[in-house]
């Protein structure tokens, strides 16, 4: 029986609607004969259990097929992206540092190497540029000391087709 992701919403805020109600509940007014009978309220609090019992069973069964609903939903995204390869968008100045990396002797730099390539007042345009591309992929940093380098990763972005705009 497979629901829809709407139905199982609605029947998650339902259920919870319930046992929010379950748990606001007073219990009813009691007469000093079914209190003196014990019997009556070990029954009324197994019936209470059972019935909270079954609420949660539902809930958690509905959190599964949401769960597998999600699951489902990604693999058909994945499917429907081409295998292995996908395409990275990245500026043109973006661009012109990567080229900067490649062609260094030792295609390592520092931020004080791209700031003076860049011609850059200070050293955070330079910093946040590097982290930039790093985080995207490009780059893989290494800490020497006190200063952080870069260098281009070519592993890192075999799959990626890098687009830039024209200049």
């Amino acid at each position: 029986m497979a629901l829809s992701k709407d139905q199982i919403m609605g029947e998650i805020t339902k259920l919870r609607a319930e046992l929010k109600e379950l748990s606001e509940k007073k219990p009813e007014r009691v007469s000093v004969e079914e209190i003196t009978n014990t019997s009556s309220l070990i029954r009324y609090f197994l019936e209470e259990r059972d019935r909270t019992g079954r609420l949660e069973k539902a809930l958690s069964n509905l959190t599964e097929q949401v769960r597998k609903l999600a699951e489902d939903e990604v693999q058909q995204y994945a499917a429907q992206m081409p295998m292995g390869q996908y395409e990275i968008p990245i500026s043109s100045i973006d661009a012109k540092v990567l080229n900067f990396i490649k062609t260094q002797q030792n295609e390592m730099i520092c931020a004080d190497d791209l700031k003076s390539f860049m011609k850059y007042n200070g050293r955070n345009a330079a910093c946040s540029r590097l982290k930039k591309l790093e985080s995207m992929g490009f780059l893989s940093k290494f800490q020497l000391g006190h200063k952080v380098y870069y260098k281009y990763d070519a592993g890192k972005t075999t799959n990626a087709l890098i687009i830039s705009p024209p200049q």
